[in-house]
């Protein structure tokens, strides 16, 4: 013991005696500037991390950036590999998958760097020769590294999944070490074997060092129960991760073995854990898996199993958001199972079984709408998604409707079949309210407008709350943390999720029109005839389906039922017109770069082809499939067309009546018999006239012609905020990569110009300023934002509720797959606070009053497509911010063409121009319209859909 108690005193003072020279003041000196850099970087990752959580990436990558910076001059491995990985999770979230991939990879070699070095240390040390705390310190921080880099190898996976990239996919998680969950007997020997062997190791000799062992037990066994928690995280990652790649090489017996381990893991004995969220869920996907599997296979009864037992699971675990994808799974079976079935009572009574299983799964979606998820919890397992369920139950519904129907499509339904189609109506209208959601929580759009600030407050104060404690719980590893045992913290969760729950239902009701975007019902197909439609407007809306697709046929008197083809089919038509529609070289490239400042609204000098036969063919095709069989019901009436997939691409104004062959004046257009209207929903339509606003007074904002970079000599010498400058780089040069291909936005960056290489639209000036003219010989005023104020500053700081027109004239980006990147490109120089980008997410905040909207830029209108949204972007995002109508383009328009349609628009709109054609009062904007494409169609210079057609009016036609 004496020898022992010296050899420590000899330590210390040896310690002691080396701190005094030079070289260790210089290293103390050091260590205090590291460990400064190091709090000052930690300050910045958790702001970043905070922001980034709030959907605020373009503040939060100048937080991460800094942390990066600091961690790099303080050489901390570990908080360096962190911070990759919150980049990575930045650049997941805008959608940049390949830059994602280079920051997961970085913090991946960070972890493994540093767990090697750890490794070493260790070993070089000896934990024998240690005091209690390094030593478990360091074993935790190994542990830690360890979990983390397994945890990137995940992500590495997913990503490259998600590109496409199988084998790296593959190649990722093969290299995740993993070891399943241990059963309860050995756990508990292990547990305490482990623990004596560490204590034994820090003896020296027969003499053991003194510490306080009660506290150092308790602190090791609680690390131990994080650590056996997050080694199912990695085991389930892993074998769910390896069975959805095998799922999608159509490896079935693979993905069977893969989801039954992840299955298999969750019940090893873990009588503590196996209640958490993280571990229902795994359980839930699991089985569900296992079901799709069967399904696939053909093993219809089996896959019934499956589901079931997903169901009663997740039931018994009552987690309403686990138990959706198994009732669409059962529904899907059964369904099958009915067609299969040769006894008609059968088969009948087994769709209706699948019918009742698609209710129970839009139910339980409808419930989880009406409140919200867990900051932990996956809004979906592993194979299913929402769309899933509202498609398929949409199918079914409507084949139910033709089933018992009268067979001829002519006839109005009535009785069982008119329920059925009623129901599968709803469904779509459901679908696609579902989907303005998604579409908000995928993009983080925090919509604020009109709701308390002290509730806002509140919400998001318990949101950050609930995703610390779901960082701690699925997130990165760090060796101080957690505080809590899993169970623990699981339970807070679920408190703060009935706190979220009454803090949500309390701004819905201070809110109404908040609640009518998040909780809002669809209307019926009776309340559609109702409160919707009129004498002179019919219904067409679009639901399509992988093997047919439906046309409901809506008028105030009468709902007629269409099966037309498949999903493929129709979007190729849609597809193959479009080609037809736009020159070839506007085809592919949508932002203008380095081209003739009097070219076009997007791109290049362009006109319309010569020979219009391909046309012809194109657009009668369309027709022919997606019109025509409802033309009994249509006839000279006002359409309302609620598309669905690459319809949502074309304007039905385009399409043919018959492919009679003659130049671009004088074909048949459906315009020529019929005025025609857009919207997201026929819900949407109701709930713009339930709001009841409409713009009294007779002003018009005019915003044209922006400084798209420091090149413009209009930018006298206007400088952005370095902020800006670097968050810029988020939103419109991601959209422009999109689009434009990787590195088009780093041109402006190489020779340091600020802004982007956008083409200045100078047919925009002269567009508003010969609007201005009009609306002042109407009696009206008329305020114009050119050139630096045309910026988006100015449209946040300025009161524009006055206004009852808003006509924006610029470049519009467009991103189909991510609606967070399609907006509408302001100055870009000057800016102090605002990147000039105006994004989808920050249309929904903007105080508008009830303004008509127009948006006259390049392809405004193709919001995020993904099989059902259709013209959801900033179409719907201006409805929300009060704009009754708005007018959007379909593709890059041609800059002349485009300020003549758009003066001879408003001219007969505000009763300064011609006589409205016969039979057509201009008394709307969808009848004015009408009458201008009309004219410039009959003028013939610019007679081609390519010049007319790009306009679309989406909304309220009154």
């Amino acid at each position: 013991m004496q020898s022992t108690i010296t050899k420590l005193i000899v330590a210390f003072l040896s310690v002691s005696l080396l701190a005094a020279t030079p070289s260790a003041l210089r290293a103390k000196r050091v260590h205090a500037v590291q460990a400064a850099q190091t709090d000052s970087a930690s300050a910045a990752l958790r702001e970043g991390r905070r922001l980034l959580k709030r959907g605020k990436a373009d503040q939060a990558l100048v937080q991460l950036n800094t942390a990066l910076r600091l961690y790099s001059a303080a050489k901390n491995g570990s908080r360096i590999a962190a911070v990759e990985n919150e980049l990575g999770d930045l650049y997941m979230r805008q959608g940049q998958y390949t830059v994602a991939l280079e920051h997961y990879k970085k913090a991946l070699d960070g972890f493994m760097g540093e767990s090697k070095k750890q490794d070493s240390t260790t070993a070089a040390a000896g934990v024998a020769d240690s005091r209690l705390a390094t030593a478990s310190s360091a074993v935790a921080s190994i542990a830690d590294d360890k979990f983390n880099a397994n945890l990137m190898l995940a992500k590495i996976g997913m990503v490259n999944f998600r590109l496409g990239r199988m084998s790296e996919a593959s190649a990722a998680f093969a290299q995740m070490q993993v070891k399943k969950p241990e059963g309860a007997a050995t756990k508990i020997s292990r547990r305490f074997g482990g623990l004596g062997g560490i204590m034994g190791g820090l003896s020296s000799g027969d003499v053991a060092v003194q510490v306080p062992t009660s506290l150092a037990v308790g602190a090791w066994e609680f690390k131990k129960e994080f650590d056996e928690y997050r080694n199912g995280i990695v085991y389930s990652n892993y074998e769910l991760g390896t069975g959805r790649i095998a799922y999608f090489n159509n490896d079935l017996e693979s993905a069977k073995k893969h989801f039954q381990n992840a299955l298999d893991g969750t019940n090893a004995g873990l009588a503590s854990l196996g209640k958490i969220g993280q571990t229902r869920r795994v359980r839930a996907a699991a089985r569900t898996s296992l079901g799709d599997v069967a399904l696939r296979q053909g093993k219809l009864k089996d896959a019934n199993k499956f589901y079931a037992d997903a169901v009663k699971g997740a039931t018994e675990d009552k987690r309403l958001d686990l138990i959706w994808p198994a009732q669409r799974g059962l529904g899907q079976s059964l369904w099958l199972q009915g067609a299969q079935e040769k006894d008609p009572k059968k088969g009948n009574s087994l769709r209706e079984q699948a019918l009742g299983n698609y209710r129970e799964a839009l139910k339980t979606i409808e419930t989880l709408r009406a409140g919200s998820l867990r900051a932990d919890e996956s809004r979906t397992t592993f194979l299913s998604t929402f769309k899933d369920v509202f498609d398929e139950a949409g199918n079914a519904f409507a084949e139910m409707a033709m089933l018992t129907g009268p067979g001829d499509p002519a006839a109005g339904l009535s009785g069982k079949a008119l329920d059925y189609a009623a129901e599968a109506f709803r469904v779509s209208e459901q679908s696609r309210a579902r989907s303005l959601l998604d579409l908000l929580s995928e993009t983080n759009a925090a919509v604020t407008e009109g709701v308390p600030t002290d509730l806002l407050k509140r919400k998001q104060e318990n949101l950050d709350r609930q995703q610390e404690l779901a960082e701690q719980l699925s997130g990165l590893s760090s060796s101080d943390e957690p505080k809590k045992k899993p169970a623990d913290l699981d339970s807070e969760l679920d408190k703060l999720q009935v706190e979220y729950d009454e803090v949500e239902n309390q701004i819905r009701t201070a809110s109404p029109r908040y609640a009518a975007l998040t909780a809002g019902q669809p209307l019926t197909l009776a309340e559609v005839q109702q409160k919707v439609l009129d004498d002179q407007t019919v219904l067409l809306e679009y639901g399509l389906g992988a093997n047919a697709s439906y046309l409901w046929a809506v008028s105030s008197k009468e709902v007629r039922l269409y099966k037309l083809p498949g999903r493929s089919a129709l979007d190729k038509l849609a597809t193959d017109l479009r080609a037809q529609l736009i020159p070839s070289k506007l085809q592919r490239r949508i932002v203008g770069i380095d081209v003739a400042a009097d070219a076009t609204r997007g791109l290049g000098v362009a006109s319309a082809a010569e020979d219009a036969a391909p046309f012809i063919a194109a657009a009668n095709a369309v027709y022919k499939a997606a019109v025509e069989p409802a033309a009994a019901v249509i006839g000279q009436k006002r359409l309302l067309i609620v598309a669905d997939g690459a319809l949502n691409y074309i304007p039905f104004e385009s399409l043919l009546t018959s492919a009679s062959p003659g130049d671009y004046a004088s074909l048949p257009y459906l315009l020529k018999t019929n005025e025609i209207v857009y919207a997201p929903s026929a819900s949407v339509i109701g709930a713009i006239r339930q709001h009841g606003n409409k713009a009294t007074g007779r002003a018009m904002l005019l915003i044209a012609d922006p400084v798209f970079n420091s090149n413009d000599v209009r930018s006298r010498g206007a400088v952005s905020s370095a902020e800006s400058a670097e968050t810029r780089g988020l939103g419109i040069e991601s959209a422009l990569n999109d689009v434009a291909g990787q590195g088009a936005a780093a041109a402006a960056e190489s020779g340091k110009m600020q802004g982007l290489p956008l083409a200045r639209l100078t047919g925009t000036r002269t567009e508003a300023e010969q609007i201005a003219t009009l609306a002042r010989a109407s009696g009206g005023s008329a305020d114009s934002w050119l050139d630096l104020k045309a910026s988006e500053e100015t449209l946040q700081a300025t009161d524009v509720s006055k206004y009852r027109v808003v006509h924006v004239a610029t470049h519009g980006l467009l991103n189909a797959e991510r609606p967070q990147f399609t907006g509408l490109v302001l100055s870009l120089v000057g800016n102090k606070s605002e990147d000039g980008f105006l994004r989808t997410d920050e249309v929904f905040n903007l105080k508008l009053g009830a303004p008509f909207v127009m948006l006259s830029a390049c392809e405004t209108g193709l919001g995020k497509e993904k099989r059902g949204e259709g013209v959801m972007g900033l179409t719907r995002a201006f409805m929300y911010a009060g704009a009754p109508t708005v007018g959007v383009s379909l593709w890059s328009v041609a800059d002349k063409s485009t300020a003549e349609l758009m003066t001879d628009f408003y001219r007969r709109w505000l009763g300064t121009g011609p006589a409205p054609a016969a039979g057509s009062p201009s008394v709307s904007p969808a009848a004015a319209m009408r009458d201008a494409q009309l004219a410039m169609i009959t003028g013939k210079k610019y007679s081609a859909p390519f010049y007319w057609a790009p306009f679309v009016l989406v909304g309220d036609w009154r």
